[in-house]
């Protein structure tokens, strides 16, 4: 498992204070995507590191899951993209911050975002619900001139204040997910069904989000949600 630091330009990490007695947070993510991925852990600076990994490498194939945990005091995030198409780690991302809340209580801060860019659709569910995330290939929409390769989107509202309106080539997937720097809706804090764990799913197989509009069918074309 590959671990890098990083100071993030986009994401604030909350106030944290070790604890003894705070559990370990856990993650499991499920490659449903059509190829293998590659994965790349980002810490915040001075962020403890992810723990108890299931699995060493860096490329997950398809129908593959692998799990790892995070301590309190973790800021950090997953870089995820489709494996032989990485651009400095520019990709989706699922961030998160653990950290000690009211009474000294374990709180977790989460959401994926395509602030950098969009490699993969990923979602993210508690009580076998999607709380957090899109599953639309946005990849599909992408503009030529935003063509990293054929499998990364680079985000034109990475770097601009503000939102972006009805411009948004992402817009399909606001406030599921970050489509922008200050799409903070997406973040989501102590989800219900959540304490201490969550599951998440890689490609356009994934559920959608309740919140979707427009699904991906499995023709390959997007269609309303409703007639899913």
């Amino acid at each position: 498992m590959t671990t890098v630091t990083r100071d993030f330009p986009q994401f604030k990490p909350m106030p944290t204070h070790a604890s003894v007695y705070a559990k370990d947070f856990s993650f499991t993510v499920i490659n449903s995507h059509t190829a293998a991925v590659s994965t790349l852990h980002e810490q915040g600076v001075g962020s403890p590191t992810a723990t108890r990994t299931t699995r060493e490498g860096d490329i997950v194939a398809p129908r593959e899951t692998f799990s790892f945990s995070v301590p309190i005091g973790w800021s950090g995030r997953l870089a995820v993209y489709e494996e032989g198409f990485d651009i400095g780690g520019r990709g989706t991302l699922l961030e998160g911050s653990h950290f000690l809340g009211a009474n000294h209580t374990p709180s977790m801060a989460l959401d994926v975002s395509y602030v950098d860019a969009f490699t993969v659709p990923m979602v993210c569910e508690c009580n076998n619900i999607v709380a957090f995330g899109c599953n639309l290939n946005l990849n599909d929409v992408c503009p030529k001139h935003l063509q990293g390769n054929a499998k990364t989107c680079f985000n034109p509202y990475r770097d601009q204040p503000g939102k972006p309106g009805p411009n948004n080539i992402f817009r399909d997937c606001e406030t599921m997910a970050y489509t922008y720097p200050t799409d903070d809706l997406a973040t989501k804090v102590d989800i219900p069904g959540c304490h201490d764990s969550v599951t998440c799913c890689i490609g356009t197989a994934c559920k959608h989000h309740p919140g979707q509009k427009k699904c991906p069918a499995k023709d390959g074309h997007v269609r309303p949600c409703a007639g899913l």
